[in-house]
């Protein structure tokens, strides 16, 4: 019993000081898979409507509990061009679902381009942090290397307009795409904002 004892102190101070330790290899394998930077530049040379785009998911607050990034969207040609920037919480819900929980940042001229440097979101708290209710995107997996994902019907309220009830989002994720379609409603249901011809494309940018 003293010979185990100093191996079991030191299994416990192991894992008090890795809040990542866990035994979930779809969770991870999802994680990799949003993790990078991806662009939609082809599909906007290819199909007419559809903006050159950058997406970046960059893993931020690696010593808190459960996995976090920064997403941000931006102009291809020119990167404080900024379409939206969020923190994004990934989790286990249940045995075949994952969930993906946005939140609002305070004064985020100030994280513009913050995946650079991701010691930035240092500066940043959980509880300084907006969560957008109802805007929870859960996703399954659909083969071994396909995720699909929605948001719950008419649950995530939109700030964008007056005109917009409620948005949606459909996301399909795999090894080297991620394909994201948002769509905003008015009260009557009739879709008022996002495309209709289809989801935007972003294909993973792999850096040499």
């Amino acid at each position: 019993m003293r010979k185990l004892l100093p191996f079991l102190i030191t299994l416990i101070f192991l894992c008090n000081c890795n809040s990542k330790v866990v035994n979930d290899p779809e969770l991870e394998d999802f994680v990799q898979i949003l993790t990078g930077k991806f662009s939609s530049k082809k599909q906007a040379k290819e199909e007419s409507g559809y903006a050159a785009v950058c997406l970046i998911n960059s893993p931020i607050w690696k010593d808190q509990s459960g996995y976090w990034f920064y997403q941000e969207l931006f102009n291809e040609e020119k990167s404080t061009a900024i379409y939206n920037q969020r923190i994004i919480n990934i989790k286990r819900v249940d045995s075949i679902t994952i969930s993906s929980s946005s939140y609002i940042i305070p004064n985020q001229k100030k994280y513009i381009n913050g995946w650079k440097d991701t010691s930035l979101f240092n500066q940043l708290t959980i509880d300084s942090l907006t969560v957008r209710a109802g805007c929870d995107v859960y996703f399954k997996k659909k083969t071994s290397t396909i995720y699909q994902g929605k948001t719950s019907k008419n649950s995530c309220s939109s700030s964008f307009s007056k005109k917009i009830k409620y948005t949606t989002s459909n996301i399909v994720m795999s090894r080297n795409k991620i394909s994201s379609w948002d769509r905003g409603y008015d009260s009557e249901g009739k879709q008022v904002w996002g495309k209709i011809e289809g989801p935007y494309d972003f294909i993973r940018v792999i850096e040499n």
